[in-house]
């Protein structure tokens, strides 16, 4: 069977729930539910310890399961912040040793946490930062090995980073270059033009040497030396102009030089001078200028957006160019592809880096300390063979609804098929129609539009989040019948999901007295009429309840409806009570008593 139905524990610090309180009691809690899939929702990053794994594994073996693991919904990852970035990694690395130690499939993350970053305030935050690139290295590795991306990072920010680039003596040798150039400019300049007004000779070489004038004289008459005056302050306002550019000429060329060779920064810790998003605006011209994959593939998806702005890989301003554009016309659907430019590339430095752990740090260092070999083996196979998904991420505060550095479907569907070119088939799609409904959009709209413009989605996708495509993020149980439920999976079916492959379709479960409900049975009718290729129009009564193992609540209904069809008329009708009738006035003389037939009504 392609397609496998499985559910989520929940999360204990949600539902702070004795169920929830261990791992073990998570599995224990979730594996009655009637699915042979539990995808458990791990609290923290280093929720499973090895101890705790071998007891989950025990379980899922005699039970015959299949573990999931959703990872840390605390990773600040596509943040362009050194320390930001480590902890990102760090727990990645953590929730994926969880996953591996309990034995999991894949462990799943949300793509980013953060908002655009234009909206961020400092509440909260670090007043300093160390921008990085999309590997976690310093920015100014990618300074020294683009020139075009160095060039305009000089001419357009040097003012922003002169004091983090260049030291205190290296900005006053640059100087001092600017104004002994522009003096020496300067005095030439002059002495040209006192003899251009026929000062006399000896006067032009007093100035030239002792930069001033002799004192006025019998060979210096005052409307000369008044003359001589008023061109050499001339002169020097118009070079005090000179001498400024002169300064920048060389600041900037020695920002170039130190730049160019990767030498270290006076400082690498801003402090508070930019915003974090200049970050954003250093990797997007670094992209650009590379004509980077990630760029390429994205401008894919929004090609009508990018037809507006004339995209011109030729025009090394164009990126500044559209972002004042977007800014003066608060055109928000430029900043999407913007944001997800580099979030997405920053999402690949993430995974690239995670899977090169996997192979040289995890499975080689950490797993072969492991002294049972038995112990050893499994888990090593588990780790070489354990997927990563990522899905959106949900909008928990209404206000930044489509506000997210990475949050669309088809900016995550461009991103993943970049970095699968570096890393295969480690890493995965997973839909979450719930959270895209919290973006503030219509989800069967948008997965109608995505299977024209991402053909393939489903067959990068390994599973879904299959809750009812609710704004409020409820996760309220699943209803027979629920039709957004099965168009959804058929679009994704449509592109590929669960074709050829096994594919997950999972209930995340809400905190409702009884979070489940009916929604496992639901799933298991969807995904049975999903592998028929039955379009959402020709779905049969079973579906919506009205034959077969789910028809009984059909059944019932109706007998109840008309057990009480007389009803409306209750109190309207009159009619003349007939002495042999059973509850006339005679039988309740006789000491029959009118609910003596309410009791034998269903014998």
């Amino acid at each position: 069977m392609p397609y496998k139905v499985g559910v989520t524990t929940g999360l204990y610090t949600i539902a702070r729930s004795e169920e929830l309180a261990t791992t073990v009691r998570k599995l224990g809690y979730a594996l009655t539910r009637g699915t042979s899939v539990v995808e458990i929702a791990g609290d923290v990053p280093h929720e499973v310890t090895q101890t705790e794994g071998r007891e989950l594994r025990y379980i899922a073996n005699k039970q015959g399961l299949e573990i999931l693991w959703h990872g840390s919904l605390t990773i600040p990852m596509c943040m362009p912040e050194r320390a930001e970035w480590r902890d990102a990694q760090d727990h990645m690395m953590k929730s994926l040793r969880s996953a591996v130690y309990a034995g999991a499939k894949y462990v799943n993350f949300h793509s980013c946490l953060n908002i655009w970053l234009e909206l961020m305030t400092y509440a909260g935050r670090k007043l300093t930062m160390i921008f990085c690139d999309h590997e976690g290295n310093f920015i100014g590795k990618i300074l020294k090995e683009n020139k075009k991306l160095r060039d305009w990072f000089v001419e357009n920010r040097w003012e922003e980073y002169l004091h983090d680039v260049l030291s205190r003596e290296e900005i006053t040798k640059a100087t001092a270059k600017g104004h002994a150039e522009a003096d020496t400019t300067r005095r030439e300049e002059t002495a040209k033009q006192l003899r251009a007004a026929k000062i006399p000779e000896p006067v032009i070489d007093y100035f030239e040497t002792r930069n001033t004038l002799p004192p006025p004289g019998p060979n210096m008459p005052e409307a000369l030396y008044k003359k001589a005056r008023d061109i050499i302050e001339s002169m020097t306002e118009e070079f005090s102009i000179i001498s400024s550019e002169k300064d920048r000429k060389y600041i900037k060329g020695m920002m170039k030089d130190k730049l160019k060779n990767g030498k270290r920064w006076h400082s690498e810790e801003l402090r508070g001078v930019v915003g974090v998003i200049d970050g954003y605006h250093i990797m997007a011209h670094y992209l650009f200028f590379k004509k980077d994959k990630m760029f390429v593939e994205m401008a894919k998806m929004y090609k009508d957006v990018l037809e507006r702005y004339n995209l011109d890989y030729s025009n090394d301003n164009w990126v500044d160019e559209a972002w004042h554009e977007a800014e003066m016309h608060n055109d928000r659907e430029f900043k999407e592809f913007f944001y997800a430019v580099v979030a997405g590339k920053f999402l690949q430095g993430h995974v690239v880096a995670l899977d090169k752990w996997i192979k040289e740090e995890f499975t080689k260092k950490d797993l072969a300390k492991i002294k049972n070999q038995k112990e050893r083996e499994y888990l090593t196979k588990i780790a070489k063979n354990i997927k990563i998904a990522i899905e959106i991420p949900d909008a928990r505060d209404p206000q930044h609804a489509g506000l997210f550095l990475l949050w669309h479907p088809k900016q995550l569907y461009a991103a993943i098929k970049v970095i699968r070119e570096e890393v295969d088939n480690r890493v995965w799609m997973l839909e979450d129609w719930e959270h895209l409904a919290t973006q503030g959009l219509d989800p069967i709209d948008e997965f109608e539009k995505l299977v024209g413009i991402a053909p393939d989605m489903g067959e990068i996708t390994l599973a879904v989040h299959a809750n009812a495509p609710n704004p409020m993020h409820s996760h309220i149980p699943l209803e027979l019948g629920d039709i957004r439920i099965y168009k959804l999976l058929y679009y994704m079916r449509k592109t590929g999901f669960g074709k050829d492959r096994k594919a997950y379709v999972i209930f995340e479960r809400g905190g409702e007295k009884d979070p489940y409900q009916k929604s496992v049975a639901v799933l298991r009718l969807a995904t049975r009429f999903l592998e028929q290729d039955i379009h959402p129009d020709e779905l049969p009564e079973e579906y919506f309840g009205m034959k077969g193992p789910t028809a009984g609540d059909f059944h019932r209904q109706k007998a109840i409806m008309q057990d009480h069809a007389w009803e409306p008329l209750k109190d309207l009708l009159e009619i003349p009570e007939e002495e042999w009738t059973f509850l006339s006035q005679s039988a309740i003389k006789k000491g029959k008593k009118p609910d003596a037939w309410k009791k034998g009504e269903f014998r």
